[in-house]
This record gives C-alpha cells, structure tokens and sequence, in this order.
C-alpha cells in the first residue's frame, strides 16, 4: 500500500458517513489485509467478498473500506507490525494519531481546542469551543460553511467518541493516556515528535523521552 508522511489539509466531512469513530474493530479484522504487500487490491476485493467485514450491505462496505483506506496510508513503515503485538489500548492510540493524520479537521480540534482545554484550568470538553472552531473555519472554507447543523453535530460527536476510545476521556474529563516511554519510540524514529504532543505531554516529557530515544539508537 502507498503511504504518506504528509499530513492530509482538505476539510471535509466524508469521516462521519456510517458513525464510525477509530474503527477499532473493523481495522482489527482487517489487520492481515493491511500488513500484505497487496493489501490495496486486498481491499478493493474485500468490498465485493465481505470476508472479513461482515458488513451485508456492499454501498457500506465500500464506505467503510474508503474512510479506513484514507486513514491507513498514513501508516509509517512498521506500523502494523507494532499494532499487531500492541495492547488494546494502545491499538486505539495509533489508530488516532491516522485519524489526526487523515482528518484536518479533527487535528484543528485537537490541537487548537482540546490542548488548550487539557492545559488550562477546566480540562473539560466544552461543545462550545468546538463549534467556535466550526465557525472560525467556516469564515475561512466554503465547504466548512456549508456544512449543516446536523453534520457538525456528528461531527462533534464523533470526535468526543474518539477521546474516549483513545483514553482521552473520561465522561466530559479530558485525562491524559498513560503509556511507556518505548510506545512513542515509532513515532520519533518516523518523524512524528508532534504525536508526543497530541497525546498531553508536556514538553519537559517530550523532552525526556526524545532523548532517551535518542541514546537507544
């Protein structure tokens, strides 16, 4: 499969179609497809086969394999073979860090709300600021404008399905994901150290962990 390291910069709200968050589970059964070398055709063959998805419907299959494969390309060389041996927990953090990668408008979320909620004095999920965001990026896209209310509404509740699906959240709580120091090791061998952020770390613990990825080499 193709990748990319180039974070994806068009809005749009194709994400919500079927509800889906992390798509934890249907990224799990498709995990052998995504680690063979062919694992594009794999997927286009799975749309019409329905082996491994027990989707019944083909028009959602195909929905379901077009969101995971816009989000799997950003995959990093080595990705599924860690997320294949990882802890549940873990597997749906590296399936955020895709969904930031793949999703512009759930990486302006996190990064110009959420961090500063997780670093100021409420640490809450507030709706609010998120549909302040909403607007802010309506002023700036056309397509963000056009977008209906009921859109944004999935698309906030999507988003707040994903914190909690990551460890994000607890209730409206915003809690950081506690993991060892190795688990962001990938991420800085590939060029990532903005993840350490994304994930609440402050930046004395990026820096801590940066270097002692950097004595294991």
């Amino acid at each position: 499969m193709k990748t990319t390291n180039q974070r994806n910069t068009t809005y749009s709200a194709s994400f919500t179609a079927g509800s889906g968050a992390l798509l934890h589970r249907e990224i799990n059964a498709l995990l052998p497809l995504l680690q063979s070398d062919t694992a594009d055709e794999l997927l286009k063959q799975e749309v019409s086969q329905n082996n491994v998805l027990m989707i019944n419907s083909e028009s959602a299959r195909r929905t379901m394999i077009r969101q995971i494969s816009a989000r799997v390309k950003y995959a990093f060389p080595g990705f599924w073979e860690i997320y294949a041996t990882a802890k549940s927990a873990d597997q749906t953090l590296m399936l955020f860090y895709l969904a930031l990668n793949s999703i512009p408008l759930l990486y302006d979320f996190h990064f110009d709300v959420t961090l500063p909620a997780w670093k100021g004095s409420s640490r809450t999920f507030d709706q609010f600021n998120y549909q302040m965001k909403l607007d802010q990026l309506g002023d700036q896209f056309e397509v963000v404008d056009k977008w209906l209310a009921s859109t944004r509404h999935l698309i906030l509740k999507i988003y707040k399905r994903m914190l909690k699906e990551a460890g994000f959240l607890n209730d409206t709580n915003l809690i950081q994901p506690r993991k060892d120091d190795e688990f962001y090791f990938p991420f800085l061998k590939n060029r990532q150290p903005w993840f350490l952020e994304a994930c609440f770390l402050s930046q004395a613990e990026c820096d801590r962990i940066t270097n002692l990825y950097s004595r294991s080499l």
